[in-house]
């Protein structure tokens, strides 16, 4: 089974470009149309960019705690093999988790942003010890996928039981 998150992070990487004009173009027109040059309205014209700007601020703050990856996921060999990497814009590391099937031990979902999002960890047998791999971040999955994730996982799981 191959599975991959390509559109969700498409639709991530696009929506974050899309706030991001959207806030310098509601910034420019706030600087250039003499409407807010009043002294009646309520707020002043570099109050209400300050407020604008904290918005998108905190929208950002959320989206980057959420920590969308990249995940593509492959059972097909002998190998389980987990590609990831973060869609943070400087951050150009890529990652790769490959276990082979008879090493598997199980994986944890994790909970994380108060309980919203979910991350999941991989366990691998390795030299007769167990092997944590890190925690990969499935905010950018979407139901169905991380469904599709879980079952696959879990043959490999019972087969070691």
């Amino acid at each position: 089974m191959k599975l991959d998150n390509q559109r969700n992070t498409y639709r991530i990487w696009l929506s974050r470009l899309v706030m991001a004009i959207i806030f310098t173009l509601v910034i420019i027109v706030i600087i250039f149309i003499p409407w807010f040059d009043e002294t009646e309205s309520i707020f002043g014209k570099y109050s209400l960019i300050i407020l604008i700007a904290a918005i998108y601020i905190v929208i950002n703050t959320f989206n980057y705690l959420k920590r969308p990856h990249f995940i593509s996921y492959s059972d097909q060999g002998e190998m389980i093999v987990l590609r990831y990497y973060p869609l943070s814009l400087f951050t150009a590391r890529k990652n790769s988790i490959e276990i082979p099937k008879t090493q598997f031990i199980k994986y944890d979902i994790q909970g994380f942003f108060l309980g919203r999002e979910q991350k999941i960890v991989l366990y691998q047998n390795f030299r007769g010890k167990t092997a944590k791999f890190p925690p990969i971040s499935l905010s950018a999955m979407d139901k169905e996928a991380r469904q599709q994730l879980v079952q696959s996982l879990d043959k490999y799981v019972k087969a070691q039981s």
